[in-house]
């Protein structure tokens, strides 16, 4: 059996992706088709008189930040032009956004980029302009079935245009992490703790892109999606047909190893594509010239701001995730400056002994688990602020704190 194949493609492009011009477009243009031809997809073999689903990373958690956070417009553009020329019958793009955010809401504002779609030839599509359908699911070891919209099932080919990320819960977001924007917001919280790994190799055994490109123009380090920084210039594509060998060899460049990331850990153990780097085929660009040491996410929130002084008990990744999201999201906004200290609680309170002494401030409790701290037998009332959810949602705290503090 042939070994799946990974094209790298790296050259100089420059321009930033929110202020480019047609020359750094036909950069990218000529980048993207270097990547997919070392992948060795045929790209007029598998679309020409075809419907085609595109979908990019289009979250925008910051609307005056989409500078890397987002798949490059760029990349975007190239790929409906080389789709375009390549015989595709209707090209769509498309994604749920998430964080309570519908696509159109989430594209207010853009009207340049929307015009520049339909100009090359595109049409943007609403996945929750239509209910979805529900996939049955039955090797699935959580989600069964999964709610898959519409516009997906009926396109022929399903193109995936993730952008190189670390991510605060899952390490990194890339081609298999890009897919969870697939579902929409009714069915993204459940399975969103420790088991969000399993949801999204749950979706992968139904979900898989004929292609996947990935887009390293920019890419993010740190605590992303929400509050990463940008590695700037990194110039880079990579592309293939495998979802799971394209991330194992992103993560690599990353300076990440398959081995520490759940997802590809999933992926190897349930059969549903390679992650042996040592199995795939790098093609294109040597590995070694394009790999970056990327700063990684920290998940723990303890200590990270004096403005909140957090108590971590039995907590799982999904409360710890969706916290150190909120808390660096106030942090970036300046919403701590000058606020006298409060005190979070997060996860199961240890039975039977006293979890908290000298609380500084207002105590918060957070995520379901750390209710049984909320009210006091011996005194009337409750004792502190709650915000609810297994996981709450990772703009919950944000709000309520926002919201308390009249900021």
């Amino acid at each position: 059996m042939a070994r799946p194949r990974v094209g790298l493609a790296r050259a100089a492009v420059g321009e930033a992706p929110d202020a480019f011009t047609a020359k750094s477009l036909e950069a990218v243009t000529a980048l993207a088709e270097r990547a997919i031809t070392a992948a060795g997809c045929d790209l007029p073999g598998l679309v020409r008189g075809r419907s085609v689903l595109v979908k990019p990373n289009l979250v925008r958690p910051n609307p005056h930040n989409p500078r890397s956070v987002v798949t490059d417009e760029r990349v975007i553009l190239a790929m409906v032009r080389l789709l375009r020329d390549a015989g595709a019958a209707a090209i769509r793009i498309g994604d749920n956004p998430g964080y309570g955010l519908p696509l159109n809401e989430a594209l207010a504002g853009m009207d340049g980029f929307k015009r520049r779609l339909a100009d090359h030839g595109a049409e943007l599509t609403y996945f929750d302009a239509a209910d979805p359908v529900r996939l049955p699911n039955p090797t699935a070891q959580l989600f069964d079935p999964v709610p898959l919209p519409r516009v997906l099932l009926e396109s022929d080919v399903y193109i995936n245009l993730p952008k190189m990320k670390t991510h605060v819960h899952t390490l990194v977001t890339l081609g298999i992490k890009n897919q969870y924007g697939l579902i929409l917001d009714d069915d993204r919280m459940p399975w969103h703790r420790n088991d969000i790994n399993i949801k999204i190799i749950d979706i992968l055994r139904v979900v898989r892109p004929h292609l996947t490109l990935v887009d390293a123009l920019w890419a993010v380090q740190g605590q992303a999606p929400l509050s990463g920084s940008s590695v700037p210039d990194m110039n880079l594509l990579a592309a293939g047909t495998d979802v799971c060998a394209v991330d194992t060899v992103c993560a690599d460049l990353m300076g990440i190893a398959a081995e520490e990331v759940a997802m590809l850990r999933l992926a190897r153990q349930e059969g549903l594509g390679e992650t042996d780097h040592a199995a795939i085929e790098v093609v294109g660009e040597d590995p070694e010239a394009c790999r970056r040491r990327f700063t990684r996410p920290v998940l723990s929130s303890m200590g990270a701001y004096p403005a909140v002084r957090v108590v971590e008990g039995g907590a799982c990744q999904g409360c710890l995730s969706a916290l150190r999201h909120a808390l660096d999201k106030l942090a970036s906004e300046g919403l701590f400056a000058g606020r006298d200290p409060v005190t979070c609680y997060v996860g199961v309170p240890m039975p039977e002994m006293v979890n908290l002494r000298n609380v500084r401030g207002e105590l918060w409790c957070f995520g379901a688990c750390s209710a049984p701290l909320i009210f006091n037998a011996k005194q009337r009332g409750p004792m502190a602020r709650h915000v609810p959810g297994c996981p709450p949602h990772i703009l919950d705290f944000y709000s309520a704190y926002k919201a308390r503090y009249g900021l």
